[in-house]
């Protein structure tokens, strides 16, 4: 595998690994039945800590893509001359 191929492998499974966590974290906040153990409950905290945090991964998403928009505009501009 190249270099390349290495790291984009390394991105997917850190990707899944993530989206895992936060599909066990979500199945957290929705108990099947309301005879969930006691300390089931999220507390406003912790759902705010949650809500931030995929807010930040999504801002951060955002940030790279347009990073890499600008990257490619500006080299297709400059190689069109």
């Amino acid at each position: 595998m190249t270099s390349a191929s290495a790291k984009v492998g390394e991105i997917f499974s850190a990707a899944g690994a993530a989206f895992t966590k936060l599909g066990e974290l979500t199945m957290q906040l929705h108990p099947v039945s309301d005879s969930s153990p006691a300390g089931a409950k999220w507390t406003e905290t912790e759902i705010e800590m949650l809500r931030l945090a995929v807010r930040r991964f999504g801002d951060d998403l955002n940030n790279i893509s347009t990073v890499i928009k600008e990257y490619r505009k500006l080299h297709s501009s400059v190689s069109s001359w």
